[in-house]
C-alpha cells in the first residue's frame, strides 16, 4: 500500500515538472539565478580581500575609501507574492435548445450585443401549432360535454362516473394544451441576460437537438479572477484586501480586491482558491492570464536595509555600520538576524536599532575596522 502511495506521488511530481513553461518563466528563473551568482561573487571577492589584508599580503590603500550612508529608521515593510490567475465571467454560457427541431431563423451574428429577452434563434414549430389547433378544437367539445354533464349531475340525472369522465377529459386536454404551448415557446430561443454573442454554431435549415451548443453568450459586466494558492499561505489573506493585478498580454495594470477565499484545500495539489473581483474593461477577456501581487506580511515599524549590502559568512549575516573611533569614521561589522526579503529590501529582526548609521555604497572596498570617508 505504501509503495503504491509513493508511486502515485512520484507520478504526480513528474507530471508537475513536465508542465510546459513560458518564455517569461525561463527568463525569470535565469534572472534569479544570475542575481544569486553575482551576489556570491561579490561576497567572495570581499572575503578574499579581507583575508589578504589580514595576512599582510596586500595593504589598504592610503586613500580612504569613499562610502555613502543612511540613518536607519522604522518604516512600513510589506512582503508580496506573485500568483497566476485566470479571468472568469459569470455571464459566460453556452446556449442549447430545449426541443428538437429545424432552425428557421438565426437573428444574431458573432460580436453583436443583445439584450435580455431578445430573440436569438427560431425553430420550426409548424407541428406544434397544428397540435395546438387540434387540442383547442377537442377542448371546446370537452368543455361543452362537461358543462352539460355537470348540469345533469346537479339535477341528479346520470351517473357520477359520467360526470367525472367528462371533467377528467376536459382537464386532461387543458394540461396537454398548456404543455404544447410551453413547447412552442421553447422554439423561440431568447437571451437569458444582456451581453455579446461570442460564437454562433448554428445555421438556418440545420436540425438541432437538446444539449447541442448553438450559441455562446458572454457578459463582461460581472468578471473575476480565479487563482489557486499553496496551502502554505492559509490565513495570510482576508476579504476586501487590495491586490495589484497585471495582464501580461495587454500590459494593463489595475487594483482590485479579494472577494472570496476558499475554505477547502484541494487534496490533489494542496492549494486553495482566491477570487478577485475586477471592473468591466473591453481589454479584459475571459480566460486571460493575470498576475496578482498579494501582500502576505506587513510590519508597520520594521527596520529595513537594502538586500545587496548584506554579507554572509560562517558566523552569519552582517552589514557595515559607521561608528566613530578616535574621532575617525570607521566601518564596523554589525551581525544581524534577518527576517523576510521582499524585492530589494530585507527586514532586520535584531542586531541594529533605530538611529544607527549604515554604510550602503562602497562596502566592497572596506573591511571591519577600516577607516572610511563619507562622500558628500
Amino acid at each position: 500500500m505504501k509503495k503504491t502511495g509513493f508511486t502515485l506521488l512520484a507520478i504526480f511530481i513528474v507530471f508537475i515538472a513536465c508542465q510546459p513553461k513560458t518564455d517569461i518563466d525561463y527568463k525569470q528563473a535565469e534572472y534569479e539565478e544570475a542575481k544569486k551568482e553575482l551576489a556570491a561573487q561579490k561576497t567572495k571577492v570581499h572575503e578574499l580581500k579581507q583575508e589578504l589584508e589580514e595576512a599582510g599580503v596586500i595593504h589598504q590603500n592610503n586613500n580612504l575609501s569613499l562610502v555613502t550612508t543612511f540613518e536607519l529608521q522604522p518604516s512600513v515593510f510589506e512582503h508580496t507574492i506573485d500568483i497566476r490567475g485566470t479571468v472568469k465571467a459569470r455571464g459566460n454560457i453556452t446556449i442549447t435548445p430545449e426541443t428538437p427541431a429545424r432552425v428557421t431563423k438565426v437573428l444574431v451574428k458573432e460580436g453583436e450585443k443583445v439584450k435580455m429577452g431578445q430573440t436569438l434563434v427560431v425553430q420550426n414549430a409548424e407541428v406544434l401549432r397544428n397540435t395546438i389547433a387540434e387540442l383547442k378544437t377537442s377542448l371546446e367539445l370537452a368543455n361543452t360535454i362537461y358543462t352539460r354533464q355537470k348540469k345533469l349531475w346537479n339535477k341528479n340525472i346520470g351517473t357520477e362516473v359520467q360526470y367525472l369522465e367528462a371533467k377528467n377529459k376536459k382537464e386532461s386536454l387543458e394540461r396537454k394544451l398548456a404543455t404544447t404551448k410551453s413547447q412552442l415557446a421553447k422554439t423561440v430561443i431568447q437571451a437569458p441576460f444582456s451581453g455579446v454573442i461570442d460564437r454562433v454554431d448554428v445555421r438556418v435549415g440545420q436540425n438541432i437537438q437538446p444539449g447541442q451548443s448553438i450559441l455562446r453568450l458572454v457578459s463582461l459586466s460581472d468578471m473575476y479572477i480565479k487563482a489557486t494558492v499553496s496551502e502554505a499561505y492559509v490565513g495570510k489573506f482576508k476579504t476586501n484586501q487590495e491586490v495589484a493585478v497585471y495582464f501580461p498580454s495587454t500590459g494593463l495594470e489595475l487594483t482590485a480586491k479579494i472577494s472570496a477565499i476558499g475554505q477547502v484545500i484541494e487534496p490533489k495539489n494542496r492549494t486553495f482558491e482566491l477570487e478577485i473581483l475586477i471592473p468591466s474593461d473591453s481589454k479584459i477577456k475571459p480566460n486571460m492570464v493575470a498576475v496578482l501581487s498579494v501582500s502576505d506580511y506587513v510590519n508597520k515599524e520594521a527596520l529595513v536595509v537594502p538586500t545587496n549590502i548584506i554579507f554572509t559568512d560562517k558566523k552569519g549575516a552582517y552589514v557595515y555600520q559607521l561608528k566613530k573611533a578616535e574621532e575617525k569614521d570607521v566601518a564596523i561589522r554589525a551581525d544581524v538576524t534577518l527576517g523576510i526579503t521582499s524585492g530589494t529590501k530585507t527586514e532586520v529582526l535584531s542586531g541594529l536599532a533605530a538611529g544607527d548609521v549604515i554604510i550602503d555604497k562602497g562596502i566592497y572596498d572596506i573591511s571591519n575596522g577600516t577607516q572610511v570617508k563619507i562622500a558628500e
